[in-house]
């Protein structure tokens, strides 16, 4: 008899406590924040953005030896000279 008493509550009791968990499942994830929870939102679509500053603004060896020609003359050349060793020693 008390056998049978145990395997009947045991009976009863198996599927309180599974609802149990499924209801303590669920608080559980209602009580993360939105946050947390995962978005079924699609992400923005980016567009490339233009180039700030064009191929023409960098400069090309052309350039340099154009700078060169007016920066050195006959004049100054052994002080330009004098100056790019002190350059190179640093």
């Amino acid at each position: 008899m008390k056998r049978s008493l145990l395997l009947l509550a045991g009976l009863v009791l198996a599927p309180a406590s599974t609802a149990c968990k499924a209801e303590r499942s669920e608080r559980i994830a209602a009580s993360y924040s939105s946050a947390a929870q995962r978005t079924e939102r699609p992400l923005p679509h980016l567009q490339p953005h233009p180039l700030a500053v064009g191929l023409d603004a960098i400069p090309a060896e052309e350039d340099y030896e154009v700078r060169a020609a007016r920066a050195i003359t006959e004049a100054n050349l052994q002080a330009k000279l004098a100056e790019l060793e002190h350059e190179l020693e640093l």
